[in-house]
């Protein structure tokens, strides 16, 4: 009933926001660095997701409106996107638009999100956005293996299904990934715990790097992935588009159908998408197992297949006043895991079964469920957005209970773990605009969590967490070229853990029948955050960027009361309730160059972090069945520090060569050795050609080569596998086919097609010496309709 509860409130609110509307225009002109007309550019008001394109002399007209303050962003083909703050009020605004020409691609789209609706060079931190095209032509099946092509960004795996993403080294609850505006909540502290995302419902994503605690809260030391829903459908009637992809590795197959559409000032979208993959192949023929050597039969990894559903429905209405949009969603994936990772394997466990799609224990299944209310009101000259969600995320994994040690049948059956978590989330931002100059942003974060327990086996007991955070954000800008902001946070948070009790099946209590796990923890916690920044061009050409912060993150349930075999790290894990909230100081510089046909730029951080949360060794052994020695839950200071590079080159029409560049250092000042799961050094080159478009049977016709060097990770923490370095290759071509008046975007593309054996130093699978997949062709098909 609770879920059901909260859809009726959101849709009560949603029948009061109905308000009439005013007839404000907003008259202009598009025109290049000559004043010469531009016609075909696209003109949106980005508060109300609606816009137009310019007329053969560049003109263009936004009718409709209500008076109050606004911010349009104008995109062309060969130029530079452009933002401009306009204030209307009654009657006709008239504004003038210059563009300036450019060949490259990294600064043609505008940031929406964060934290203004203004354009790349005003930010003060480093952010990298990607559109629908990227993350089609690079779906590498999850939607975190998509984003590891930009630099500064790599991915925790678990076969080719399950990933998560990593920023500078950081990931789990160190970093946030925002939906339409909600925090998505999945128990992502699990190293096997993928992240429940559709890639093919993805279609724009803005990726802060760096401290974000302060527009974000906890989680957002490391960075915020922020997925951005596709704009308002604008034309009235029905459109879509159907995907079909296959994958040889692992016989993926993938089929997604979108629908949108608008009548008058409603609009929808759905979006449905079935995928299934089977057992992936390796380069390999064995490996070593505890100093075993087993091996690896068809060079296919058993038990590795999988199968994902995923379904999203948005409706909502487009005013004069705003927008309002309700989306429910839900995201279905289960997927086997290799024997070797649930208990120690035999040869026999090994072998082919009969069928290389089929999912056998042990295995995990995961269901989540999303219903996301985005909001958007003018009040006067400022904005009010509300954000309200409801999350319900069920995650079971399954396995035999004699691997864990436990005789006989449970009533739970293979039900070794399983958690169902509910999360209510509310955000609330007014964005005061009083002029061009001076801009703030008033916000307050609401989050309630609870989470309950089943299964047999024991990690993470029932918690409920409550967190109220509010902030301020100011920008000021001294003039044209030099923006300045600074903001100030305050959070308060509390856990209430449950005492867990249990059957002693590895007799830890002698003379008892029943072992407390954990004991009742609760804890409160409050941190303030800020920040200070400022950016500053000079000559429309080179911009300098400065973001100083200070971020935080509270200790989770998982950190504060685990006890028992984590089989996705291999290990018996310990939680310490004695646990404070790690505190970050943290600097980001950005140093860019652009010309019309060469971009670079530099990225320096350092971070210094007092309490550090991080799993070690302790000198105890485990009484449980497939364990070693404990590993406990501890505070360090610690350093991190590194940077990133980005170019790109277009020394002549159609041709493209851009580099990516990361490095990651960090040091545990008090053990003096370096933190575990550390990203390598790693250079990602790519070249593409795109050929002179002619009409015809073929169009937008383009071919790219892709090499990834990826350098020896040694330093590693104690007990931690050192990692070689590799190389892969990776090309494809791609082009629209003009069938029936109909463009149909076909792409055929190779991965690590020199077939190169290479472990992934952040694979969990890394951790019993598997490598990762082999070479792979994928192929793809987009027909629109």
């Amino acid at each position: 009933m609770e879920p059901v509860k909260e859809v009726l409130i959101i849709l009560a609110f949603k029948t009061l926001l109905i308000f009439p509307a005013f007839g404000t225009q907003i008259k202009g002109t598009v025109t290049d660095e000559n004043g010469n007309p531009l016609p075909g550019a696209n003109v949106v008001v980005h508060e109300l997701q609606k816009g137009t394109h310019s007329d053969a002399d560049g003109g263009f007209l936004i009718s409709g409106l209500k008076p109050g303050t606004y911010h349009i962003h104008i995109t062309h083909v060969g130029f530079e996107a452009v933002s401009q703050f306009v204030r209307v009020d009654q009657g006709v605004r008239e504004i003038n638009i210059q563009m300036h020409a450019t060949m490259l691609d990294l600064q043609s789209l505008m940031i929406e999100a964060y934290p203004f609706k203004s354009g790349p060079t005003e930010q003060s931190q480093t952010v990298l956005i990607v559109d629908r095209e990227f993350v089609e032509r690079y779906n590498a099946g999850t939607f975190a293996n998509t984003l590891e092509r930009l630099p500064g960004m790599a991915t925790i795996n678990t076969g080719v299904g399950i990933s998560k993403p990593v920023i500078r080294g950081m990931s789990f609850n160190r970093i946030m990934v925002n939906d339409r505006g909600i925090k998505q909540e999945g128990q992502q502290w699990g190293a096997d715990h993928g992240l429940e995302i559709d890639p093919f419902d993805v279609d724009r994503v803005e990726i802060i790097k760096g401290p974000a605690s302060l527009i974000y809260g906890s989680d957002g030391m490391a960075g915020v992935i922020n997925i951005k829903p596709a704009p308002l459908p604008e034309a009235p009637g029905v459109r879509g588009d159907w995907i079909n992809s296959f994958r040889t590795n692992n016989n993926l197959l993938a089929s997604s159908l979108r629908l949108e559409g608008r009548h008058k000032d409603f609009v929808f979208r759905a979006r449905v998408t079935a995928q299934e993959f089977g057992d992936y192949k390796v380069p390999a023929d064995e490996f070593i197992y505890a100093t075993r050597r087993l091996p690896i039969f068809d060079n296919r990894l058993k038990n590795t297949a999988g199968k994902e559903r995923h379904f999203s429905l948005m409706t909502g209405l487009r005013k004069s006043w705003g927008h309002t949009t309700i989306t429910v969603s839900r995201f279905g994936q289960e997927a086997g895991l290799f024997r070797g990772a649930v208990g120690i394997p035999s040869r026999g466990d090994l072998r082919h079964d009969g069928s290389h799609r089929n999912i056998d224990l042990p295995y995990q299944n995961n269901e989540h469920w999303k219903v996301i209310s985005n909001t958007n009101i003018l009040l006067g000259n400022n904005w009010l957005e509300v954000d309200l969600g409801f999350q319900s995320n069920n995650r079971e994994e399954h396995s035999w209970p004699h691997i864990h040690g436990i005789v006989g049948e449970r009533p739970e059956g293979t039900l070794a773990m399983g958690w169902r978590l509910n999360t209510y989330t509310g955000n609330i931002r007014y964005h005061i605009s009083d002029s061009e100059r001076n801009q703030g942003i008033l916000g307050a974060q609401l989050q309630g969590m609870e989470n309950s327990h089943r299964g047999f086996e024991f990690l993470l007991p029932q918690f409920e967490t409550y967190q109220a955070g509010i902030f301020y954000f100011h920008e000021y800008k001294l003039n044209h070229d030099l923006v300045i902001n600074a903001g100030i946070r305050a959070d308060g948070a509390q856990h209430r853990i449950y005492e867990h009790i249990m059957p002693d099946f590895y007799n830890e209590n002698p003379g008892n029948d029943f072992m407390q796990r954990n004991p009742d923890i609760e804890r409160d916690y409050f941190n303030f955050s800020g920040s200070l920044g400022l950016s500053w061009v000079y000559k429309h050409r080179f911009n300098a960027k400065l973001n100083l912060g200070s971020s935080f993150r509270i200790p989770t349930a998982i950190e504060l009361a685990s006890n028992g075999v984590h089989h996705g790290a291999f290990r018996h894990v310990v939680g310490n309730p004695e646990l404070i909230s790690e505190r970050g100081y943290q600097a980001d510089l950005n140093l860019s160059y652009k010309s019309k046909s060469f971009f670079v730029s530099l990225t320096p951080f350092l971070g210094i972090f007092d309490g550090y949360i991080y799993l070690a060794p302790s000198p105890r052994f485990s009484p449980m069945t497939g364990s070693s020695t404990i590993w406990e839950y501890r505070q360090n200071d610690a350093v991190f520090t590194g940077g990133e590079i980005r170019t790109e080159w277009n020394p002549f029409k159609g041709f493209k060569w851009t580099m990516g560049v990361e490095y990651v250092w960090n040091y545990n000042i008090d053990t003096r050795l370096p933190l575990p799961l550390t990203t390598p050094f790693s250079v990602l080159n790519n070249l593409e050609y795109r050929f002179p478009m002619v009409k015809g049977t073929f169009e937008d016709l383009f071919l790219f080569v892709q090499w990834r060097s990826t350098g020896a990770q040694n330093r590693v923490d104690r007990n931690e596998l050192a990692t070689p370095g590799y190389n892969l290759l990776e090309a494809g071509i791609g082009s629209k086919i003009d069938v029936f008046n109909h463009p149909i975007q076909i792409m055929i593309s190779g991965q690590n097609l020199t077939n190169e054996m290479y472990f992934n130093h952040l694979s969990r699978y890394r951790l019993i010496n598997l490598p990762e997949q082999g070479r792979n062709f994928s192929f793809s098909l987009k027909i629109p309709f």
